[in-house]
């Protein structure tokens, strides 16, 4: 019997990671990329927990799409085609946009938003730009101007909230979450699915084993993001989501002064810069 007795309605989320142009201002594209995005995992893993438990209602299914325009084609007449045929009830969300991507995620927002379908952005270009400058810096009105909504900080704990106001056809223009950092423990874990990692050269996938750094570095955005507080995830949540790829935890990099996984079962591996605030820990698949 289905889940959706008298037919859902489905709510159309496609989750791109930008690419960005080279001098000549072509698009950069691999046939493999190395790695999967992390933030692309990052916000998978919430997508997808939120559509387990029907977070928009009980007749609301949510088609969740993955693209990394490193290495895959962005068709956007199609995505176009296929959010009309469910009268654009969904969402583009670009994903984990750095500063050299930002035109890029712009010039990919600005056919769909010309087409009626709502757009979010995130990562660490809007995000950074708001916590270190005065919020209008490098640009970031021209996505206020093209109707996109930015989403600043780190989605856990707000996902939900924010994909009921998409729904409804209500997005904010600004979701701040900066002033509260999420918590890690809990939250669902990073993840993509197998024929999505593929596409990357060893077929190696990620989780966060914590974020933040304790470091001050004037340079750098992480502290300023995701704060100076190592929160770390839970061992056993990260060793769930390797199986349900059936892999296994292969390597594990994390700041100096975070405890992760690797860690605590004795072993330190580091990144090779004690200010990378980001703990990562790869799975082969």
């Amino acid at each position: 019997m289905s889940a959706y007795p008298t037919g859902p309605r489905r709510f159309q989320l496609v989750l791109i990671k930008p690419s960005h142009y080279d001098d000549d201002g072509y698009i950069i594209r691999w046939w493999r990329a190395l790695i999967p995005s992390n933030a692309l995992a990052a916000v998978y893993g919430l997508a997808l927990d939120a559509e387990q438990r029907r977070a928009l209602g009980p007749d609301v299914a949510i088609d969740i799409d993955v693209i990394d325009e490193g290495n895959t084609y962005v068709n956007i007449p199609k995505l176009i085609r296929r959010f009309r045929r469910r009268g654009n009830f969904g969402l583009v969300g670009l994903v984990g946009v750095q500063s050299n991507q930002y035109p890029r995620a712009l010039d990919i927002a600005r056919p769909f938003r010309a087409a009626g379908i709502e757009v979010a952005m995130g990562g660490f270009h809007v995000s950074g730009c708001l916590a270190m400058l005065d919020g209008s810096a490098i640009d970031l009105d021209l996505a206020r101007s093209l109707g996109i909504s930015i989403f600043a900080g780190e989605a856990e704990n707000r996902f939900d909230a924010f994909l009921r106001d998409a729904a409804a056809g209500q997005l904010k223009p600004l979701y701040n979450g900066m002033d509260d950092l999420p918590g890690m423990a809990g939250a669902p874990i990073p993840f993509l699915p197998r024929a999505f990692v593929r596409r990357t050269a060893g077929t190696n996938a990620t989780f966060d084993a914590g974020r933040g750094c304790p470091f001050q570095c004037s340079f750098c955005t992480i502290i300023n993001v995701q704060g100076r507080k190592s929160a770390t995830a839970r061992r056993t949540t990260s060793r769930k989501s390797c199986a349900r790829t059936g892999g296994r935890i292969s390597r594990a990099t994390s700041s100096p002064t975070t405890t992760s996984p690797a860690t605590r079962s004795g072993r330190r591996y580091s990144t090779g810069s004690p200010a990378c605030g980001r703990s990562t820990a790869y799975r082969s698949v």
